[in-house]
């Protein structure tokens, strides 16, 4: 087993004993003792040994008593990682101020770790020297880890932080990057949900139309421009993705899928298109986002089924084309049956469904996740 399948394993193991047991960490000491040094240890470091991992590490500028970081990380006696635990379940978006203060304070250190135990947040300080960056650049969850598999960037970047793989200039170097890819994918979903007026600017400039005012692209061209950004890229790299899946794992499911496409009426395509275009809007995060792409359908003798990764767990809705101009929609409970002639009536069903789906199969992996990439 190479060494990035042994991280995976180690922590994967450690996420399964972690849930296991996270009910009788009741304080922060139990939480460091048998769920956050176990993590310590996954990464290469050796808790036992005080040369590698210092506890209750002074952090602090002032005399007197001193401000203690919950555990260093040494090199060649020097505090090179800083540790600040919280008792699990804490929400750590609200405790980031003390490990930046403790980052500041400790001039050696070149990479902050805030955990509760479940979650890691790790950072570093690429904005501004010797100041820890607002947001991490990589999270490990591993309450999430119980429900499928550690993204591929994740393990990559854990590795990059190995004992024996850390080099502060190259984790630098990399968070960055990381830092700035987050932002542009946040920016472009953003422009894919709901399309500023400087951004309809630029797009109607480089198809000539000039001179446009506010109220017209907020009435017509906002409309125009967002559906023609769902049109070029969500589905284009939707179909790119499931035609290189279904090609490489030679699923007899996939093909038999193939096969029911050429009986599948316009209109049920034109359902199917319109959910992973509206899903696009509705996903709250990104990992809903990257989670479209896993979206697919299938023919079955009087209904139509769009469904998340599996058919049956992951299934959203049978669609039911009615001759009438009324269409029906059934959800599981507790939404039931929708029977509409508009699209937009299903968004909330479709909305909770889908991201219970998520939770209960997990989201894609990163390597999978081509669309956030695209």
């Amino acid at each position: 087993m190479d060494a990035l399948g042994e991280l995976q394993a180690n922590l994967s193991a450690i996420a399964e004993r972690s849930a296991a047991i996270k009910s009788a960490c009741a304080n922060e000491e139990s939480t460091k003792q048998f769920l956050i040094l176990p993590v310590i240890g996954a990464l290469g470091y050796d808790y036992t040994d005080p040369l590698v991992v210092q506890p209750e590490y002074v952090a602090d500028f002032r005399p007197g008593m001193p401000e203690r970081v919950d555990y260093a990380i040494m090199r060649d006696g020097n505090p090179i990682v800083a540790i600040e635990c919280k008792k699990v379940g804490t929400d750590l978006s609200i405790n980031r101020g003390q490990l930046r203060a403790y980052f500041t304070a400790l001039q050696s250190v070149r990479l902050g770790v805030l955990t509760n135990g479940l979650s890691f947040e790790f950072f570093v300080d690429c904005e501004n020297t010797n100041i820890m960056d607002q947001e991490p650049f990589v999270t490990l969850d591993l309450e999430a880890a119980t429900r499928a598999p550690i993204p591929a960037d994740v393990l990559d970047a854990l590795l990059a932080l190995t004992r024996s793989n850390f080099q502060p200039d190259a984790v630098t170097e990399m968070a960055e990057w990381r830092l700035v890819a987050k932002r542009v994918r946040t920016v472009l979903m953003q422009e894919v949900r709901e399309p500023s007026d400087e951004f309809c600017r630029l797009i109607l400039q480089r198809v000539g139309v000039r001179n446009v005012r506010r109220a017209s692209i907020q009435s017509r061209y906002g409309a125009l421009i967002r559906a023609a950004f769902e049109d070029a890229l969500v589905l284009p790299v939707l179909e790119m993705v499931r035609a290189s899946a279904a090609r490489q794992s030679g699923d007899p499911d996939a093909e038999g899928d193939a096969k029911q496409r050429i009986v599948t009426t316009d209109r049920e395509l034109a359902v199917y298109r319109y959910v992973c275009r509206r899903l696009a809007f509705l996903s709250t995060d990104e990992h809903q986002f990257a989670a479209i792409e896993q979206v697919h359908h299938r023919d079955y003798l009087g209904k139509f089924a769009v469904y998340y990764r599996n058919v049956h767990k992951g299934r959203l809705f049978d669609f039911i084309e009615g001759s009438n101009g009324y269409d029906k929609f059934v959800f599981a409970e507790p939404f039931g049956e929708i029977v509409t002639n508009s699209m937009t009536d299903i968004d909330e069903a479709l909305r909770k469904t889908f991201s219970q789906r998520v939770r209960d199969l997990g989201a894609p992996r990163a390597s999978e996740a081509v669309l956030l990439q695209a």
